[in-house]
């Protein structure tokens, strides 16, 4: 899933459109809603923005979201990933951290020197990461961070990523929930807290 800045989504088909006067499916003027969470499902994660515009056109029933600078809010949801997950990564994480590495599964395994079928147990759930993929994951994604972004932050530094994450971790069976207002990715430069 690739989604590009400044486009509005209508989620049930990830359709983008430019204005959000009229419904694009039936012409109708859409209804405004306004501060109520909206649950990014189109990440693949459990994601609650907080203060996005929505629209609803009664008509129809169709729901669009003005999702504001995709591409920063994905690094942030990343960088989320890599510095407060505490627990080893979880299928829909790493499949997350990968496509925002703009890796295929086979490009990934190639990385971390594993078979195409490890990858691809690691992101169904057969199979866990492990302790030193996880870690490696969290270096790859979080040194693309830093070279896209051109930052080079003692905030964003992995050895004290690291040094934070305990010696010996479980997998946790239940997904935390990660909730966002715009500002935490509108004024950060992803060197900043998340």
């Amino acid at each position: 899933m690739t989604i590009h800045g400044g486009k509005v989504l209508r989620f049930n088909k990830r359709y983008r459109v430019n204005k959000m006067e009229n419904c694009q499916v039936c012409g109708e003027q859409l209804k405004v809603i306004k501060d109520q969470p909206y649950s990014y499902s189109e990440c693949g994660l459990d994601v609650v923005l907080l203060g996005i515009t929505q629209y609803h056109c009664e008509k129809c029933g169709e729901d669009f979201a003005a999702i504001p600078s995709p591409q920063k809010l994905h690094r942030i949801i990343g960088i989320h990933i890599c510095k407060e997950n505490k627990a080893l990564l979880q299928p829909r994480e790493i499949q997350f951290l990968r496509k925002e590495l703009r890796l295929k599964a086979k490009e990934l395994a190639r990385i971390l020197g594993v078979s195409d079928s490890v990858v691809s147990r690691w992101e169904n759930g057969k199979a866990s990461i492990g302790e030193g993929n996880d870690r490696l994951l969290r270096s790859i994604f979080m040194a693309s961070v830093n070279e896209i972004s051109g930052i080079h932050d003692s905030s964003m530094s992995i050895l004290d990523l690291f040094m934070e994450l305990p010696l010996k971790r479980k997998e946790i069976k239940t997904p935390h929930s990660i909730n966002l207002n715009p500002q935490e990715w509108l004024q950060a430069e992803c060197g900043g807290t998340v």
